[in-house]
């Protein structure tokens, strides 16, 4: 027999560690975090904005759809102020109805644009009627023409150093601006023709958003006018967006030529 051999016996040691967990306290404040951080938002300014915008962009459509031109809208989140001076007695409450039943898109579908509507109408004064004028011949139609291209000359002067300023992302005139605009309106009165108010944007944010903001910026210029003294009928507005740009929206200088309003005028 073969001598007895020392037999080995190799042994290992398994360690068991668990996974890196975060304490509980780290755990418990990320959740905390996300809704601070979502808190800020709905709070901010450019949210308040953008809910402001597609209300007064939804009332707006609505309104216009149902001939209520002659409407003024205040929007302050989703609460809506209309006022103007109504065309007939009931004109005021036949907008309210139409400003209450306005519908605004949202990620879960149409819904009220606004959770409060409230009118501050005044009542038109009652002017003797007056006969229609007779049609225009040619010459009083080149007369009008050649007023039409002067209104544009002097809107586009009075606008050559000088422009309308708003509030970041808003649709809030500053008050800066008032000197421009009593010599906007001044110059308004002597049109003859309708004034078409135009809001332009630059490229920066999604396209529909500038397109609102835009509209909303010319409409608050045309309240201005109105608050002015010029009738609500010879004015309209319209917003373009960034659609129609000026200078170079890579640059700063191009972007901010682009934020704008301008003046056009319709004849007859």
């Amino acid at each position: 027999m073969k001598k007895n051999q020392k037999q080995s016996v190799r042994t290992r040691r398994w360690v068991r560690r668990n996974k890196i967990v975060l304490p509980f306290v780290w755990r418990g404040l990320l959740p905390l975090l996300g809704l601070i951080v979502l808190l800020v938002y709905a709070f901010g300014p450019f949210a308040k904005n953008t809910v402001e915008a597609r209300v007064h962009q939804g009332v707006y459509d609505a309104l216009n759809a149902a001939d209520h031109s002659w409407v003024r809208i205040e929007v302050s989140g989703q609460h809506v102020i209309l006022s103007g001076t109504q065309p007939t007695p009931d004109s005021g409450e036949l907008a309210l109805e139409v400003a209450r039943a306005a519908r605004c898109d949202t990620w879960a579908g149409p819904k009220l644009c606004a959770v409060r509507v409230r009118g501050v109408f005044e009542d038109a004064q009652e002017t003797p009627t007056q006969p229609l004028p007779p049609p225009a011949t040619d010459s009083a139609a080149r007369e009008i023409a050649r007023a039409a291209r002067d209104c544009e000359q002097v809107f586009a002067s009075l606008l050559a150093d000088r422009r309308i300023e708003f509030d970041t992302g808003s649709a809030s005139i500053l008050a800066i601006s008032s000197p421009l605009l009593d010599d906007l309106a001044k110059a308004a009165e002597d049109c003859p023709v309708v004034i078409r108010i135009e809001g332009h944007s630059d490229s920066v944010g999604p396209a529909d958003m500038n397109q609102i903001l835009s509209l909303a910026r010319a409409e608050a210029v045309r309240n201005a006018f109105i608050e002015r003294g010029i009738p609500p009928e010879r004015l309209a507005a319209e917003g373009f967006g960034s659609e129609r740009p000026i200078g170079d929206n890579t640059t700063e200088e191009g972007r901010a030529m682009n934020r704008r309003i301008e003046f056009k005028v319709d004849l007859p």
